[in-house]
């Protein structure tokens, strides 16, 4: 049984890599709220290196890093 919402979050496309300056860094709250996870499993996902991120003062992902952590988790085709 699938829930409300869970139709419109499997298939929100998250674009940050368009929308921001190349520049730009998102801080781990910012992840999190992109992906919908909890600032923790973020921080397991920089430690586990399965997001780029750099630590400055605290963890910091550039938004096309961002990116490819989400197309690599996807299973569909790139168009």
């Amino acid at each position: 049984m699938l829930l409300p919402n869970a139709k419109k979050r499997m298939t929100t496309r998250i674009d940050t890599a368009s929308s921001l300056p190349h520049w730009q860094w998102l801080t781990v709250g910012e992840v999190a709220r992109a992906l919908r996870l909890t600032e923790e499993r973020v921080r397991q996902l920089i430690r586990q290196r399965q997001i780029k991120a750099t630590k400055i003062g605290g963890w910091l992902v550039q938004p096309a890093d961002l990116s490819a952590f989400v197309a690599s988790r996807s299973n569909m085709a790139e168009s």
